[in-house]
């Protein structure tokens, strides 16, 4: 049936036969008649007999007329057609470009609008061959049904916008591979503003701009130098083949949308070379660059950079602390005063518990440190100690190691552990690990630190060198920033965030400033935030600053000498094109236009048989008396 019609569900519309059909047999009353003679009963008697449910429907042109009219619009909106009988060419499928670089604006017009043109008149010039198009945003979109006609592909073309993000080439160059290798024959037409590689044989490219020299900001980012001094960090690139000069104004929005200006610079730009802007600033907000003169690519002209203030994390040991450890949180709070040792019985529910004893059954808000063997949780079991310092220890490629380079850490004795939960290593050994993350069971996705190694000097090296103090800062540092449901620093449209699920956080909403309506979401859930600009956040009552800045951010995609520099000919991708059409393929005949007009013609052909020329509700006039036939003549 799926090749017969292209919507076999509209067939159930055809269930309003039955309905037609009582209309017309209740749709007559019984009219009440004056009868000069009772001859005439005898009529009358058939007549009423004619009147029954059932004879009202013999001989009604009418309702003929309109039940052919109903089936033939079914028939229409099935999308009823005869495959295979209509030559056509071999089918063409179009690719276009919607990343961000296809806003740039090129003759008064974007390149989507470019390449828009340019694909119709190719289109135009190659029959009645069906048509695929699709959009390439780093990914395939259908932008038509398949294999459709010139009309609705027109109608999906012209409603393409650019999005603000990019893609890799490499990427759409594998999806056209795959495109190329799909069963069946096809064209391929890519419509973009630069090439993205060497195109396969069979794919048709269609040029959609110029080369143009672009100022970009692509890198832009929050540099800790103390935990009361930041530096805000913004690279700048110049895609053109000479030099340039540039003004860059550095701003402060506040929470009514309102900027101030912090900064402003005049700089001097070389092709091929970043130039890195940097700037302290100690009062938290979200920090705009902006580039003041206007050239053809405008997305990648404003970066953003948020930065707000962490609270002081308390700390709190559940039983005997080990000396190495109280002397590394000492140091630490010393030294840049981010926690803030406090007594078990004071913690509150924001505190970061490392516990040296059994813990509670309940875990606590925020990630916590068990030390074996004392403090097995729930699902851990601890063996017996087993040698480890025949060989150097090996970290892990992680955030806790950040700025401890590659330590040589020698671990004495290591407590082999075996978990019914997922255990990733932080410190590896030969025995097992003597450091790992233990993810929860709950809905928080946290992970805890499980501490497998004795932290005494006598059994590892470890606790005397200064990564194990720089591990630990980070540790409490990672602990901080979940209190912070924001991220800090510069997020990308070409990724996405995540709102940390934390006991107490609940759904929130969030909504883009050029928007008038909110979005609902719940802590861990992805927020792909693909446009550009601020977004305005409410519900995360923990956040000091609701606001958050969404950047381009992409060196790649701002690169717009990357397009050819000869002149467009329109002949050459045509001329490809029938290069490639190698015919004898059939198509399917569509009838539904004809139907739909069938269907037309038919009900007024009823209207004006039976509502103009037969009216229904009329009644033949009743003569008047004529005044010879009662008058009497009277001879004189």
């Amino acid at each position: 049936m799926d090749a017969v019609f292209s919507q076999p569900a509209a067939l159930w519309s055809a269930l309003l036969i039955a309905p037609l059909l009582a209309l017309y047999m209740l749709r007559h009353r019984p009219i009440r008649k004056r009868m000069p003679s009772v001859v005439l009963w005898q009529g009358a008697a058939q007549m009423q007999i004619a009147t029954s449910p059932f004879q009202r429907l013999r001989k009604s042109l009418s309702l003929i007329l309109l039940l052919c009219a109903l089936i033939a619009l079914v028939l229409a909106l099935a999308g009823l057609r005869i495959p295979g009988v209509q030559p056509s060419g071999t089918p063409i499928v179009v690719v276009v470009d919607i990343t961000a670089s296809m806003q740039t604006k090129e003759l008064g017009k974007s390149r989507l609008a470019l390449a828009q043109q340019r694909v119709t008149d190719l289109l135009e010039e190659s029959a009645d061959a069906p048509i695929t198009l699709l959009a390439w945003d780093g990914t395939l979109r259908p932008a038509s049904p398949v294999l459709t006609s010139l009309s609705r592909a027109r109608a999906g073309l012209d409603a393409l916008e650019a999005v603000d993000y990019g893609a890799q080439d490499s990427a759409l160059l594998r999806a056209l591979r795959r495109l190329a290798e799909e069963p069946g024959e096809r064209r391929i037409v890519l419509a973009s503003d630069h090439l993205p590689g060497t195109l396969d044989a069979g794919v048709t490219y269609v040029a959609a701009g110029s080369p143009l020299a672009n100022t970009a900001i692509v890198a832009a980012a929050l540099t800790e130098v103390s935990t009361t001094q930041f530096e805000l960090f913004f690279g700048l690139e110049h895609f053109g083949p000479n030099a340039a000069k540039a003004s860059m104004v550095i701003e402060r929005v506040g929470p009514d949308g309102e900027a101030a200006l912090v900064d402003a610079r005049d700089l001097q730009l070389t092709p091929g070379l970043r130039l890195s802007v940097t700037l302290p600033v100690r009062d938290p907000g979200l920090y705009r660059a902006r580039l003041k003169q206007g050239d053809a690519f405008a997305a990648d002209d404003v970066a953003y950079v948020r930065y707000s203030t962490l609270p002081v994390q308390d700390v709190a040991v559940i039983g005997p602390a080990p000396e190495p450890l109280t002397r590394a949180m000492d140091a630490i709070a010393s030294a840049t005063g981010m926690i803030r040792p406090v007594d078990a019985a004071r913690a509150g529910s924001d505190a970061m518990f490392i516990y040296a004893q059994s813990p509670p059954s309940e875990s606590p808000r925020l990630p916590a440190v068990y030390l074996l063997p004392g403090a097995s949780p729930s699902g851990v079991t601890a063996g017996k100690p087993a040698r480890a310092d025949e060989s150097p220890a090996r970290p892990a490629r992680h955030a806790l190691w950040r700025g401890a380079g590659v330590p040589d850490i020698r671990v004495g004795e290591v407590l082999p552990v075996t978990a019914t939960r997922f255990l990733q290593p932080l410190l590896e050994t030969a025995p097992g690990p003597a450091l790992a993350l233990m993810r929860r069971d709950d809905d928080s996705r946290l992970d805890d630190l499980l501490v497998c190694m004795a932290l005494g000097e006598e059994s590892t090296g470890f606790a005397a060198k200064v990564s194990f103090v720089i591990f630990w800062e980070n540790w409490f540092e990672a602990g901080r920033r979940l209190r912070d449901p924001l991220p800090r620093g510069a997020l990308s449209t070409s990724g996405s965030t995540e709102i940390q699920a934390l006991a107490g956080r609940g759904a929130f909403q969030y909504r883009h400033q050029d928007s008038s309506q909110d979005q609902d979401a719940r802590p861990g859930e992805s927020l792909h935030l693909e446009r550009a600009g601020i977004y305005r956040f409410q519900g995360l009552a923990e956040s000091t600053l609701d606001l958050l800045g969404v950047s381009l951010l992409d060196a790649e995609e701002s690169n717009l000498m990357l397009a050819p520099a000869e002149t467009y000919d329109p002949a050459a991708p045509l001329e490809a094109l029938h290069q490639a059409d190698k015919g004898g393929t059939r198509g399917d005949l569509l009838l539904y236009p004809w139907l739909a007009l069938i269907a037309a013609a038919l009900v007024l052909s009823e209207w004006f048989l039976f509502r103009r020329k037969y009216p229904v509700n009329s009644l033949h006039p009743v003569p008047k008396p004529s005044a010879s036939k009662h008058t009497v003549k009277v001879r004189p």
